[in-house]
């Protein structure tokens, strides 16, 4: 009797103890690093001018601790599945992640190499510096405007024609500047005239201009030393897209690519 009295209270201990271990396998851990502790501390100070007292420490432990339970039950309801917003931003991760690798990389004489392979992206086109007088009225007698141009020599800008949107003076302007400025095609008028002398009038998009050239710049190559932060910007946007490309090669055939009818 007393032996299946023992083997009942074994059974009961088994099926407590078995029951005990589940529930305690069940339960998620949740880890909350000193580092993360510091750096919400760091922020705090940082917003508020202060160190934050051990009451608002307590605080601060107790919204992580709160915020990860919520993200892991979060995930356990798969509230993490079919969202754009969170794909992307992995996305964005693993993109961070893998160019970060490359671009730990990268030497000097890379971004040299980069800058001759694609000097003709660090030219200055030939440019023009030039000021011009401004007739918004299209029906201004035409002779009248050829008497201003004998004259305007011995004329201050201010006194003949009217204020134009983008000003009186343009300093070292290529013909994509230019036109950016008086419309499409203008800048032709501007290659064309003999420096230092007025001419025109030239007819733009907004009225008439009386055009003084007084200097011009030939194309030039910008020096490595002057064009490197641009180099370095091209360069690593570069790499960012061929080390991704790569990555993509390396894995799609890991997936097989299924596309539904659209």
């Amino acid at each position: 009797m007393k032996k299946k009295i023992f083997i009942l209270l074994g059974v009961f201990i088994g099926f407590f103890a078995l029951f005990y271990g589940i529930n305690i396998s069940q339960k998620t851990s949740i880890y909350v690093s000193g580092s993360e502790i510091k750096n919400l501390i760091n922020i705090w100070e940082d917003q508020t001018g202060r160190p934050p007292t051990n009451k608002e420490i307590d605080m601060i432990i107790k919204n992580l601790v709160n915020e990860e339970i919520l993200y892991q039950e979060a995930l356990k309801l798969g509230l993490n599945q079919n969202d754009k917003i969170i794909k992307r931003r992995l996305i964005q991760k693993l993109e961070f992640y893998k160019e970060s690798e490359n671009l730990n990389k990268v030497k000097e004489e890379n971004i040299i190499e980069y800058y001759n392979e694609n000097i003709d992206y660090y030219k200055l086109n030939k440019r023009y510096s030039f000021k011009h007088i401004f007739f918004s009225d299209p029906k201004n007698n035409y002779e009248n405007i050829k008497l201003v141009l004998l004259e305007i020599e011995n004329t201050s800008n201010n006194e003949i024609g009217e204020p134009f949107i983008h000003g009186d003076s343009f300093i070292e302007k290529d013909k994509k500047a230019i036109d950016s400025d008086f419309g499409s095609g203008f800048s032709e008028n501007i290659i064309n005239i003999k420096k230092n002398t007025w001419q025109g009038p030239f007819k733009s998009i907004y009225g008439d201009h009386l055009i003084y050239v007084f200097d011009v710049f030939p194309e030039e190559i910008i020096s490595f030393e002057d064009a490197k932060q641009s180099v370095i910007v091209n360069y690593n946007d570069e790499m960012k897209n061929k080390v991704m490309n790569n990555y993509m090669y390396s894995i799609i055939d890991k997936y097989d690519v299924i596309i539904g009818k659209y």
